[in-house]
């Protein structure tokens, strides 16, 4: 298989590889799963999180990316109607396979948009052969 397919594969089922089903209030953020000629891109919606609500991982291959946010109703305050209150999370993993070099795995996180960057292993790039 791919790697790209592996990728979408894994961001299109909703448990984690070793067949754990996500937690209930737990999210799947929306995803893109972009492929540049040296690396993949991972472009995820998580509005409202900060960097230090962010943990993301790399286990036998498996990137997981998990997120918090709480919101709480300001003092002075009263509830009126709250559909962003309370505490939400989000979590996703995606099997990488070979054809990402996982120790140079970068992630940025601007304007509630995560950008993960998954260079590719030089196996996996196109080489150029020269003839003589």
């Amino acid at each position: 298989m791919y790697p790209i397919a592996q990728l979408i594969n894994a961001a299109l089922e909703p448990t984690s590889t070793n067949g754990r089903t996500w937690n209930v209030n737990e999210r799947l953020p929306r995803t893109n799963i972009l492929e540049g000629e040296k690396d993949y891109r991972l472009e995820m919606d998580l509005p409202g999180v900060r960097n230090q609500d962010l943990d993301i991982s790399v286990e036998d291959g498996t990137l997981t990316v998990k997120a918090e946010r709480s919101l709480e109703v300001p003092e002075g305050y009263s509830s009126r109607r709250c559909e962003m209150n309370g505490k939400m999370s989000w979590r996703r993993s995606f099997q990488l396979g070979s054809a990402v070099e996982s120790e140079k795995i970068g992630a940025r996180l601007e304007n509630g948009i995560l950008t993960v960057t998954l260079p590719k292993s030089e196996k996996s790039l196109p080489r150029r052969i020269e003839v003589e």
